[in-house]
């Protein structure tokens, strides 16, 4: 079911003003030099729509709710005031006529996240970008922050100081929460030691007090990250190679994960960790399956004496057979695990691989996941999962080990935190008991941090620091929570400058910029991205053909012909394929940027990869397209294919 933006769902009770339901259907206006993007407005507070440009609104009229997304359908001056026409787009009619002082024109459909909050301080907002730019660029910013900071804890604001509000003191999970902070504007700036950040104009809304009167008093504390969040709770489900090489190493995962098992019910009871168990393998040489490439064998939605969990542990048996190589199909458990489970009510959610070979992506001959490295991690991220990696590096892997350090590192690395990868030197059955033991315990730590952990020997140093990390992780999505539970929400309706990256500390960032795509838009992506890997893939025996079948393919999709000519198609944004949407945005795309030189001077395999990469990327989007619980209605009238979807700009081709 789509989720339902609450700040706007009143703007579908509103009147349709002086239009009947029967008017005839209009189009909204479309922006200066596009011929597909439409022009739309947020709202600001006291918005009321009436009948004819100039009209005074009635007594009683409803009143659109703050920075709700509108479309514009006509412009016009009336009695010295400029005028805008409004509505919800599609095939509504408009809904009236309001100043064009309570709206705000959004050109780009870019909008931020808050990160997590963990390693980093609370954002900023500015009244001016040249005060952002200043800070940054020329004074000592941790200090200025930190300094701020303590002012606005204290109510001690000065009035003439450049901060205008902060980050809320508990977490806003746009996940669990869904809030609107539009970009209107932004631009790069660098700090003294060269990390780049951008500083953004937002527009913001809430319904707690306004931005300045919040600064100006005492806050209420933050909840604090270390008492115990009642009611929250955990899920892992590990996902094992069960495998012919991982035979020996099967028995040992049931011996510690029932010992794990048996030791956290009894400390936790009814609120202990839940368990799950998925298991994967690899296809034969013929490209049969061994049975499954992967398996759900017990989900994290188990009674609490987690009895089908152990089970299920009795129930997992290793191949009798060799697969076609050393490496295995870890990536087609790991999306079983994220997608392929019902999580129940867990809300801290972690994904434990165990295996002792490198991955096969989707990319890859084989890879049933149809995912890479990089858009699996995003998928985790996109459904609020950790994943966490125990590599056994055993004396008959040892010329796979750094392919498999190399994916699994980047793969478990999480914002702002780092990487949760464990690996095992030699594959010792002692040393992999203990890394789980431990790992499967500090996740259980993170729902009770007054828990005082037992005393064990010192584990190594990359297994001491991916637990550090993990333990980190776990406070975060605990925090995450316990701002969802106290309703957390942005600051109020205002425009302000804030910085992308932390002002301390500009290694860890703030805010994710993302877009926000309709469904149809991802759906249009997805037949993008598809027509390019077609004529990538038709083109392979004569590469210089490629463009001309990318021209060819956009005239077939009747996308802006105008824009598609020989002379004038040299980048591969030039044919005219993608989107508009997509234009203008802060980020670098590889595909946009690609030109019919770069192409004809790449290798054979490194158009193979770009084409790889395009596949995998099709995949993540038609994932995020079918789950139905990522997407936003704006408002309750919304048809399916105009519900939203925050998407990560690296995320983006």
């Amino acid at each position: 079911m789509l989720k339902t933006l609450t700040m706007a769902t009143a703007l579908a009770l509103l009147p349709v003003i002086g239009l009947a339901q029967s008017a005839p259907e209009r189009r909204p206006l479309l922006m200066a030099g596009k011929s597909t993007l439409e022009q739309r407005v947020l709202t600001r507070p006291g918005a009321v729509p009436v009948a004819r440009p100039g009209d005074d609104a009635p007594e009683g009229a409803a009143v659109i709710p703050p920075l709700s997304l509108l479309f514009v359908y006509g412009r016009e001056t009336a009695g010295g005031e400029d005028w805008v026409e409004v509505g919800r787009g599609g095939r509504s009619v408009p809904i009236g006529w309001v100043p064009a002082g309570t709206v705000i024109d959004w050109k780009q459909n870019l909008v931020v996240a808050f990160t997590d909050r963990v390693n980093r301080n609370r954002a900023l907002f500015f009244k001016d970008g040249e005060d952002l730019r200043r800070i940054v660029e020329e004074e000592d910013a941790g200090a200025f922050a930190r300094d701020t900071l303590t002012a606005i804890q204290t109510g001690r604001l000065a009035a003439d100081a450049p901060v205008i509000a902060a980050e809320p003191p508990a977490h806003v999970d746009i996940s669990r929460q869904f809030y609107l902070l539009p970009i209107l504007d932004w631009q790069e700036v660098w700090f003294p030691d060269g990390f780049q950040a951008l500083a953004l104009n937002v527009a913001a809304t809430s319904e707690g007090a306004a931005a300045p009167e919040t600064a100006a008093a005492p806050e209420a504390p933050a909840p604090e990250a270390d008492v115990v969040a009642e009611g929250y709770r955990t899920g892992v489900v590990f996902v094992v190679d069960t495998s012919i090489s991982f035979d020996r190493y099967i028995r040992a995962a049931e011996r510690v994960m029932t010992g794990v098992r048996d030791r956290l019910v009894k400390e936790f009871g009814p609120a202990a960790p839940r368990f799950g168990l998925v298991g994967f393998r690899d296809v034969m040489e013929d490209g049969s399956p061994d049975g499954y490439v992967s398996k759900v064998f017990a989900e994290p939605v188990t009674d609490p004496e987690q009895a089908d969990f152990l089970t299920a542990l009795g129930r997992l048996e290793a191949s009798k057979v060799s697969n076609r190589d050393f490496r295995e199909d870890a990536y087609a458990g790991l999306r079983t695990a994220i997608e392929g489970v019902d999580w129940g009510d867990t809300e801290g959610r972690f994904v434990v691989l165990i295996t002792d070979a490198s991955p096969r992506t989707g990319a890859e001959d084989g890879g049933a996941s149809g995912l890479g490295t990089e858009q699996l991690r995003l998928l985790a991220r996109a459904n609020r999962t950790a994943i966490a990696a125990v590599h056994l590096e055993t004396p008959a892997g040892a010329e796979d080990h750094a392919r498999a350090a190399a994916a699994y590192r980047d793969l478990t690395d999480y914002p702002n935190i780092g990487s949760l990868y464990f690996p095992v030197a030699g594959g010792d059955v002692a040393a992999y008991e203990a890394v789980v033991d431990r790992l499967a315990t500090t996740i259980a730590q993170g729902m009770r941090p007054d828990t005082v952990p037992a005393e064990v020997t010192p584990a190594p140093a990359p297994v001491a620091e991916a637990l550090e990390r993990t333990g980190l992780v776990g406070k975060a999505m605990r925090l995450a929570w316990a701002g969802a539970q106290q309703g957390s929400r942005p600051p109020e309706l205002f425009q302000a400058w804030v910085a992308d990256r932390d002002l301390a500390n500009p290694a860890s960032k703030a805010l994710d910029v993302r877009v926000l795509i309709t469904r149809n838009q991802l759906s249009d992506l997805q037949a993008t991205l598809q027509a390019i890997l077609d004529a990538g893939e038709a083109t392979r025996i004569a590469p210089g053909d490629f463009f001309g079948a990318l021209q060819g393919a956009a005239a077939a999709m009747s996308r802006r012909p105008d824009r598609v000519a020989g002379a004038e198609a040299r980048r591969l944004a030039d044919t005219g394929l993608i989107g508009e949407y997509l234009e203008g945005l802060p980020y670098r795309s590889r595909v946009l940027e690609l030109t019919e030189d770069d192409w004809l001077a790449w290798s054979f395999g490194q158009q193979r990869e770009f084409l790889d990469d395009l596949a995998a990327k099709i995949r993540l989007y038609r994932a995020i397209h079918d789950d139905a619980d990522l997407w936003i209605a704006l408002d309750d009238d919304r048809a399916g294919g105009e519900a939203v979807y925050p998407i990560a700009l690296d995320a983006l081709p």
